[in-house]
């Protein structure tokens, strides 16, 4: 066989070795992945993973995204990339159980008719071209769960959203929220009773949970809490018995989840209290918060320079303008961003707030929620319970140079705050004489629960670490703190006008998902900015600022020269100017023509070395490397060139 047949079998073995090759890599490695992202943006926490393995039934994902589309706005198709990617970490771990369809939603197609049947929010591009971005879900029983539009500033918790998706598909029905309240809420009024605005009306708040959950009143005589109940809800707990902190303690400790809102003054308790008589203005969970190991300053609120809300201090017919230091106005500044409770909400108003502490002698891990500003201090409550004065809390306030925690998530292992067992029920003159007369009374640890013959076992330590979002004031559940009411066509809609209602939906939300779902967090961005062009940025605008300040100040001046020089000739009746002054105002108006041409140069400069800056950093990060991996390849050819020719000269 000659030479030429032996190398054309050579280059077909090649070839096939190398088809081969190709397929069995496609087959075996088809699942396999590098994450090298800082935050590990492509891998599942532990969490997800939990969730996935643990699927029975099978689920589909319908990812709706308009391709074609998206091919004209480059941030939404990388981020479509971006999502389409975590979705199929999803399907390949889930061994089959999770089937992705991904569908482009074409214009005038019925799988444009789907995504709108379905509730997908379409973003108009064009006449007749419509952006989709969205999925839905499904399981075996047609239950179905949907992102109308994929945002890409929710992107920290796009995998919390995927996986709640998956949690809520496996387990459709409603959770249970469970409220227990001192305020007049009226959660319990029929739609029948509120027909026509008459009788009491439910504060707005618990219309907005009721569209999520299943909402159920505590009775405040209750010896337990029921094992379908899964989030408690309790707002201003005041004067609450003793059986049932202890039924909340035991509630927590056997797993069950809990959204407290105490408060130290409740203006709202307050008002009712003044009207027609309710519960105290004041509430606690007596001895369960430091169980948690937390406590709130007693008697304090929390007044806050950088975050107070205006009011009018003034009278009938003379308004004044002015801080009112007890009511705030918090803002994403003062959230942990990181808490997919916080996450993506608006301004939320507080009104006379306590301070949550950490105890030293707690074991618990207290998370910051939401924060003052550290222009902050703490008032007694009685600055404001006889009466409010924004002058006198202004004249008093000296910041106490620290920031106060509003509200905070509480995780850890717990002991009970009843060591010694469940309290005895109050009971009568003749109940205790009955009791005293028994042989044998019956221990109090292992007394049965609402009438039911099996004991209920004391619980002296939490069975699991316990999970509680404690809010160190219950005034903004309350409707006039956060929504309007206005008249449309004889309807009244609710107008939100702070987040207050956003964060009790999320944190109940949260609560009510499995330990695995409550324990996923922010994740970080795929699109990662320019950190130093950032702080190049910032340190740019301060020198700029602060002479555009300067401008502006001198400008403010000659502005304010010539008015008192024509003022002065207005006073005299009119009399004409003099020369020197006239020259005088000549000049000043000169001054500020100038003075404008040199802040719209500080402007224009701003913003050209900023942009300068950037464009070196860019070149430094993109066209740089590239230039000194040639240069460094050119240099290693060069070298082997030389040494080829040595080596010839040698021989």
């Amino acid at each position: 066989m000659n030479r030429g047949v032996l190398s054309v079998i050579g280059l077909l073995l090649a070839a096939v070795t190398f088809l081969a090759v190709n397929v069995a890599s496609n087959n075996a490695l088809n699942s396999a992945r590098l994450d090298l992202t800082e935050d590990r943006l492509f891998t599942l926490s532990d969490g997800s993973r939990n969730i996935i393995t643990a699927l029975e039934e099978p689920i589909t994902l319908r990812l709706y995204f308009s391709e074609t589309a998206a091919n004209a706005i480059p941030q939404i198709k990388t981020y479509g990339q971006r999502v389409r990617e975590l979705i199929e970490e999803y399907v390949t771990l889930s061994g089959g159980r999770i089937r992705l369809e991904v569908i482009d939603p074409e214009p005038f197609t019925e799988s444009e008719d789907d995504a709108v049947r379905a509730g997908l929010q379409a973003v108009p591009l064009t006449a007749g071209v419509s952006l989709y971005f969205g999925l839905v879900g499904t399981n075996t029983v047609d239950d179905q769960q949907v992102v109308p539009f994929f945002s890409q500033e929710k992107e920290q918790f796009l995998e919390y959203d995927l996986t709640r998706i998956i949690y809520n598909l496996t387990d459709p029905a409603k959770p249970v929220i469970g409220l227990i309240t001192a305020h007049q809420m009226n959660a319990d009024v029929s739609p029948l009773m509120r027909v026509g605005g008459g009788g009491p009306q439910p504060w707005a708040i618990t219309e907005t949970i009721r569209e999520t959950f299943t909402l159920r009143t505590v009775d405040r005589a209750a010896e337990a809490i029921d094992d379908d109940i899964d989030v408690l809800l309790i707002a201003h707990p005041a004067g609450l018995p003793e059986t049932l902190l202890y039924a909340i303690d035991q509630f927590v400790l056997r797993g069950g989840k809990a959204l407290v809102y105490v408060d130290p003054f409740s203006e709202v308790a307050a008002a009712f209290a003044r009207q027609r008589g309710g519960a105290p203005d004041v509430s606690d969970l007596g001895p369960l918060l430091a169980a948690w190991g937390v406590a709130i300053e007693d008697g304090k609120i929390v007044g806050d320079w950088a975050a107070a809300q205006q009011v009018d201090a003034g009278t009938p017919g003379r308004p004044r303008v002015t801080r009112y230091l007890p009511w705030l106005q918090v803002d994403a500044g003062n959230y942990d961003g990181g808490d997919v409770v916080m996450g993506e909400l608006g301004p939320i108003a507080v009104a006379t707030a306590g301070s949550i502490v950490k105890l030293s002698e707690g074991m618990t891990e207290v998370a910051p929620l939401i924060s003052s500003s550290d222009q902050a201090m703490l008032y007694d409550a009685d600055d404001v319970r006889f009466g409010p004065n924004p002058q006198a809390l202004i004249e008093g306030f000296k910041p106490a140079g620290d920031s106060f925690v509003l509200a905070a998530r509480i995780t850890g292992d717990v002991t009970s705050a009843y060591p010694d067992g469940p309290p005895k029920p109050a009971e009568t003159a003749a109940e205790k004489a009955d009791d005293e007369a028994a042989d044998q009374p019956a221990d109090a640890a292992d007394q049965p629960a609402n009438g039911s013959e099996e004991p209920v076992k004391h619980l002296s330590e939490s069975q699991q670490p316990i999970n509680v979002i404690l809010v160190a004031d219950s005034d903004l559940l309350y409707d006039q703190f956060w929504l309007r009411r206005q008249g449309f066509l004889g309807q009244q809609l609710v107008i939100p006008i702070a987040s207050n209602a956003d964060m009790a939906v999320n944190a109940l939300d949260n609560l009510a998902g499995s330990s695995d779902l409550i324990s996923l967090r922010s994740r970080g961005k795929s699109a990662r900015p320019f950190v130093v062009v950032e702080d190049l940025r910032r340190a740019a605008e301060q020198t700029f600022l602060a002479e555009e300040r300067e401008l502006q100040a001198k400008l403010e001046a000659k502005q304010q020269e010539i008015n008192e020089l024509e003022g002065s000739a207005n006073a005299g009746g009119g009399a004409l100017l003099t020369a020197e002054q006239q020259r005088t105002i000549a000049e000043a108006r000169e001054e500020i023509l100038e003075t404008r041409r040199e802040l719209r140069d500080v402007q224009h400069n701003l913003n050209k070395d900023i942009e300068n800056l950037e464009a070196r950093l860019k070149f430094a990060n993109i066209g740089l490397i590239p230039i000194v991996i040639g240069i460094g390849a050119l240099a290693l050819v060069a070298l082997r060139i030389q040494r080829r020719r040595r080596a010839r000269h040698t021989d």
